[in-house]
C-alpha cells in the first residue's frame, strides 16, 4: 500500500477513461457515475473493488467517499 491516495476521478484518467467509459465498465448510468465522482453519495462495495480492478490500482489507495459529507451522527 502507497501513502498516496488518489480521488476516483485521478485514478479514472490516470487511467486514461472518460466518465462515460467507466459507467460502461461499472454497468451504470453516466450520471450515476459522476454523482460518485463527484462524491454526492459513496460507491458501493461491489462497484469500488470493480473500480479498483479496471484502473489497476488497489483499493487501498482510492478514496471512495468523502467522510466530511457522509456517516456523520447526529
Amino acid at each position: 500500500m502507497t501513502s498516496v491516495k488518489f480521488t476516483l476521478k485521478q485514478a479514472r484518467k490516470y487511467k486514461g477513461l472518460t466518465q462515460d467509459e467507466m459507467a460502461k465498465v461499472l454497468k451504470m448510468a453516466k450520471r450515476t457515475y459522476i454523482d460518485y465522482e463527484q462524491y454526492k453519495v459513496p460507491l458501493r462495495i461491489d462497484k469500488a473493488y470493480l473500480f479498483a480492478e479496471c484502473v489497476g490500482f488497489s483499493i487501498d489507495d482510492i478514496i471512495f467517499f468523502d467522510p466530511d459529507l457522509h456517516f456523520k451522527c447526529s
